[in-house]
C-alpha cells in the first residue's frame, strides 16, 4: 500500500501549464485504440509471443552508480520481477503503439525503481518552458509528470513527434469476427439437424411443427428404449444425417492469418515455438532487437545526462542460442573454444552445463602461433598466449635454431647474435 501511495504521490504533481507544441503538431496527443485487438485469440497469441520473448532479455548496467546497479541486479520495483516488468511493457508496446516507463525516485531525487504506465491517453504540456506527460489512467485519475523522468517507446511514428500511430485492424478484425460467427453458427446448425422428412400431401405450418415434435417426442427422446425409429404414412421417407465436421475454406482462413502475421511480424511456428534458428534469429533481429535497443536507448536518456552517459550505460541482451540445434551448438563451441574467442565455462553455458572451478579461462591449439606484422614466428603455445611467454633461457625453448640451414635457406632470424648482419 505504501509503494502505491509513493506512486500517486510522485505522480499527483499536477502544474497547470499549456499544450506543448513541437515543430510538426500544435497539440500533441496519444490516445488508445478502442478496437478489440487484445480479445482476439490469434492476434493476442501474437502479441503473446512477442512479450514473451522479450520477457526473457537480461538486464545490464555498467556504471558506478549504486543505487541503479542495486536496481537492474533485483527488480524494477516492489510489484515486478524484470521479466513481468518486460513482457507488460512489450504487450502495451504491441497493443497500444505506444507505451511509456516512468522513474520512480526518493524526495532526494535517486532513482528508486521503474514502473511501466498503462494510460487511456496522454497529452504534452509545457510548464514553465519544460514538457511534461499528462496522462489519463483507465480508471480515470489524471497523472502528470516531467518528460525527463518519462521513457516513451512508439512505433508507426508517423503523425505526431512524441507518439506512436494506433493500430489500424478494423477490418482485419471484422474477417476474423464474421469467420468466427459464420463457422459457429455452421457447427450449432449441422449438430442439430439430424433427419430429413418428407411429408405426404399438403400440410400447413401448424400441422408439420406438431408433426415434427410428436416424430421426435417417440422416436429421439428418452421414452424410446428399443432404438428402433419408426414412422407412419405421414411420412413418405427419413432420411438420417451424415454430421461431417465444418470447416472454413483453408484458403480463405489462410489469407487472413497471413495478413495478420505479416502486421505482427509473426509466423505460425513461432506461435507453436516449432522454430529453427533460422526463423528465431530472422524474428529477433525484426522484432525483439529492435525493441530491446529503443528501450535501452530510452532508459538511458531517461536517466542519465549527457555527460554521465559516457560512464553509465543500460543494455537488454538475450540468448540467441537458445533455438540452435544440438550440432551447432557443438561447432560453435569447438570453433570459438579454441580460438580464444570464449573460455570454458562460456562454452558449458552454451550447452545448457553448469560452469566447472577453474574453467574461466581461455585456451588455444597446439598449432597456432604467433607472428609478427612481417610473418615471423615469435611463439608457439599449445596453451594461454595471454600468459604464454617465451622461455627465459633461449636455448630451452623448442624454437632455439641450431643455424645449421642459415648459409642454405638464408635463415636470418635474431634467435641468436650470430645471425644478426651488423651491416
Amino acid at each position: 500500500m505504501g509503494f502505491i501511495q509513493t506512486i500517486k504521490g510522485a505522480l499527483g504533481r499536477k502544474r497547470e501549464g499549456k499544450t506543448f507544441s513541437t515543430f510538426t503538431e500544435y497539440t500533441p496527443t496519444y490516445m488508445t485504440w478502442n478496437g478489440s485487438l487484445y480479445e482476439q485469440e490469434l492476434m493476442r497469441a501474437c502479441v503473446h509471443s512477442f512479450a514473451n520473448a522479450c520477457s526473457k532479455l537480461e538486464p545490464h548496467y555498467d556504471g558506478p552508480i549504486q543505487q541503479v546497479e542495486q536496481l537492474f541486479r533485483t527488480w524494477p520495483n516492489e510489484h515486478m520481477t524484470w521479466s513481468r516488468f518486460l513482457y507488460r511493457l512489450a504487450t502495451m508496446y504491441e497493443v497500444d503503439c505506444t507505451a511509456f516507463v516512468i522513474r520512480l525516485h526518493d524526495p532526494q531525487g535517486r532513482t528508486t525503481g521503474l514502473w511501466p504506465l498503462k494510460c487511456a491517453n496522454a497529452e504534452a504540456m509545457d510548464v514553465g518552458g519544460e514538457l511534461w506527460f499528462r496522462f489519463q489512467t483507465p480508471a480515470g485519475k489524471p497523472l502528470a509528470y516531467p518528460a525527463k523522468d518519462v521513457c516513451v517507446l512508439s512505433k508507426y511514428q508517423y503523425v505526431s513527434d512524441l507518439f506512436g500511430t494506433p493500430n489500424q485492424l478494423s477490418d482485419t478484425l471484422s474477417l476474423l469476427n464474421a469467420q468466427a460467427d459464420a463457422e459457429k453458427t455452421a457447427i450449432a446448425i449441422g449438430s442439430k439437424i439430424m433427419f430429413i422428412g418428407r411429408m405426404v400431401g399438403q400440410v400447413d405450418e401448424e400441422d408439420m411443427d406438431e408433426k415434427k415434435k410428436r416424430f421426435a417426442d417417440q422416436n429421439l427422446g428418452p421414452s424410446n428404449s428399443t432404438g428402433m425409429l419408426t414412422y407412419d404414412q405421414t411420412w413418405d421417407s427419413v432420411t438420417p444425417v451424415a454430421h461431417n465436421a465444418y470447416t472454413i475454406d483453408s484458403a480463405e482462413m489462410q489469407r487472413i492469418d497471413d495478413h495478420v502475421f505479416s502486421y505482427f511480424g509473426c509466423n505460425k511456428r513461432i506461435l507453436q515455438n516449432d522454430c529453427t534458428e533460422e526463423i528465431w534469429d530472422s524474428y529477433y533481429e525484426g522484432k525483439i532487437e529492435t525493441w530491446a535497443i529503443q528501450l535501452s536507448e530510452g532508459l538511458n536518456k531517461m536517466m542519465f545526462s549527457t555527460r554521465a552517459m559516457l560512464t553509465n550505460s543500460i543494455s537488454f541482451t538475450a540468448n540467441r542460442m537458445q533455438f540452435m540445434s544440438a550440432a551447432s551448438k557443438r561447432n560453435m563451441v569447438r570453433d570459438m573454444t579454441d580460438r580464444r574467442l570464449m573460455t570454458i565455462n562460456e562454452g558449458r553455458q552454451i550447452l545448457g552445463l553448469p560452469p566447472v572451478p577453474g574453467g574461466d579461462v581461455f585456451v588455444n591449439r597446439g598449432e597456432y602461433m604467433v607472428l609478427d606484422m612481417d610473418g615471423t614466428v615469435i611463439y608457439t603455445s599449445g596453451g594461454n598466449l595471454a600468459t604464454a611467454l617465451p622461455p627465459s633461457d633461449i636455448e630451452d625453448s623448442p624454437m632455439f635454431d641450431l643455424g645449421g640451414d642459415d648459409d642454405i635457406y638464408n635463415d636470418v632470424d635474431g634467435k641468436y647474435e650470430d645471425d644478426v648482419d651488423e651491416g
